[in-house]
């Protein structure tokens, strides 16, 4: 029976969540260890030195206050000692990780932490912003799962950026594609006279994209990108002289 960890960014309550667990379970045993609340935008952080309180929400399900997804990985391969994963899967993500999102992304994070042990591991999020409906996008990501698992050796250290549109049509491989946003600053002056800043942005497709992850989900397929943790320019090695 394969053994596997699934963690995400949204936390316990993330919608993608409970519809993952019951997929995955079919096929393996599942661990959970997720962040306790929304954790979205953390990326690959984690935190050093300070003490975490883990809630067990269930047999073989923590949630960990305080924790960045990367962070509860980690706990998850440290404190399930006499248990390695055969993979580890983080999702499912509320809102697409599409282009340069992969950076900011707690989903990617979460499941690259788990490639630079070595297992195979999945980012995956729907291709819609808020999806309400999971179900159909956690059966994807079993089936990509089942054939990740039968080629355990070819994903090796490998985290695939997976995006599910509803009613998907099929799925592509392809590269990271180049998100454009109209990006901002909210400010407001409290009564103390601080100001208190919020970033935001809306997402707008530059049509710059083509055969791209961007690209593959608009034309409603589901969108797998190879991530690699070497993040070298090899191409620029030799060109630089400094």
């Amino acid at each position: 029976m394969y053994k596997i960890l699934i963690s995400n960014d949204d936390g316990v309550k993330g919608a993608g969540l409970r519809p993952l667990i019951k997929e995955m379970s079919k096929i393996g045993k599942v661990f959970v260890i997720v962040p306790f609340g929304q954790m979205s935008g953390t990326g690959h952080s984690i935190t050093l030195s300070k003490f975490k309180k883990a809630i067990e929400i269930e047999k073989n399900f923590y949630a960990i206050k305080g924790a960045t997804p990367a962070d509860c990985v980690k706990f998850g391969l440290l404190s399930f000692k006499d248990v390695v994963p055969d993979i580890v899967i983080s999702g499912i993500n509320t809102c697409p990780n599409m282009g340069q999102d992969v950076i900011y992304s707690g989903t990617c994070g979460a499941a690259r932490e788990g490639a630079m042990k070595g297992i195979p591991s999945l980012a995956v999020s729907a291709a819609e912003m808020h999806a309400k409906e999971y179900r159909h996008s956690a059966q994807a990501t079993r089936k990509i799962a089942e054939k990740v698992l039968k080629n355990k050796k070819k994903y090796q250290g490998v985290c695939l950026n997976i995006n599910i549109p509803k009613n998907y049509k099929g799925i592509k491989v392809v590269p990271l594609g180049l998100n454009e946003y109209n990006e901002s600053v909210e400010t407001v002056l409290d009564k103390n006279g601080y100001f208190h800043y919020k970033l935001s942005g809306r997402y707008h497709s530059g049509g710059k994209n083509k055969g791209s992850d961007i690209a593959a989900v608009e034309k409603g397929y589901i969108s797998v990108t190879p991530l690699q943790i070497d993040q070298t320019n090899f191409s620029l090695m030799k060109k630089i002289k400094l």
